[in-house]
């Protein structure tokens, strides 16, 4: 009952209110788990430097993921940008560890709508330049399509909707390396959503709201779910910003189903150039 109530919420969130249109759409601000299915085109060469932590506690098995990487966008016009994201993983089970790289995205989106309202489009793809052993090593593809719209008070609704075609699911993975309980066998573990190695499309839902508290604050609540995965995840963090061109940026984050971190933290430094 608790999930179909949020994603109620989900679904109302993005579909905006035109009625109570105004303001801007804080093209200045990213979101944290939709940082590039995102409505607005940065018309600037950017990059983000970004340190996510993540704890799994699943059947018994604790296991941290961290992840440190760099996303970097290019904008071709007004209209369009390149973007892609490339990092380190550090995968830490009750058995062991492993590091590798991440996998490399590479995405692109184009904006349909600017005026009020904006609507983008876009695509992704990530080829296989990390191990499976950290979740890694897929190649996936994607699209997406996203929208921003101002409302009252300081407010700006962001939703994203898009279908992934993936190769993968990672928690099954923690529970093929990690340990089972009572056992000290490595323990092929029934995680929530587990794939048998083909692609399989994946329905991903997101919103969220980004609130101006000052000319350097903005507040950021979003949340996202993933069909087959048993995935819903809510956020809420803060973007200071330095000064026109970069900001620091911190959020926290809960998981409300099995497939999703119990708890995620994420710290990030975006710059414009």
């Amino acid at each position: 009952m608790k999930r179909t109530i949020i994603l109620a919420i989900l679904c109302l969130l993005m579909v905006p209110c035109t009625a109570y249109a105004q303001g801007e759409t804080r093209d200045n601000v990213r979101l944290f788990q939709s940082f590039f299915e995102d409505a607005h085109v940065t018309p600037d060469l950017y990059m983000d430097l970004e340190f996510n932590y993540s704890y799994y506690d699943f059947q018994g098995v604790d296991s941290g993921l961290y992840q440190t990487a760099l996303r970097v966008g290019l904008p071709i016009n007004p209209q369009t940008e390149l973007h892609t994201r490339l990092g380190m993983v550090h995968a830490d089970f009750d058995n062991g560890s492993e590091t590798s790289l991440s996998d490399l995205y590479i995405g692109g989106r184009h904006m349909i709508i600017d005026e009020v309202t904006q609507m983008s489009a876009g695509a992704f793809a990530t080829f296989p330049t990390g191990k499976a052993e950290t979740g890694e090593d897929n190649f996936d593809v994607g699209l997406y399509t996203a929208l921003r719209h101002p409302v009252d008070y300081g407010i700006v609704l962001t939703g994203t909707a898009g279908l992934i075609y993936t190769e993968k699911f990672f928690p099954s993975r923690f529970g093929v390396i990690g340990r089972g309980p009572g056992n000290g066998e490595d323990t092929a573990i029934d995680a929530p959503g587990n794939f048998d190695g083909d692609h399989k499309a994946v329905l991903r839902l997101g919103s969220g709201a980004i609130y101006q508290h000052s000319d350097a604050v903005h507040f950021i609540g979003e949340a996202v779910y993933k069909s087959r995965f048993d995935y819903l995840m809510l956020t809420g963090g803060m973007d200071y910003a330095i000064d026109r061109k970069s900001s620091l940026r911190a959020a926290i984050g809960v998981g409300v189903d099995d497939g999703a971190p119990d708890v995620m933290v994420s710290l990030g430094c975006f710059i414009r150039f």
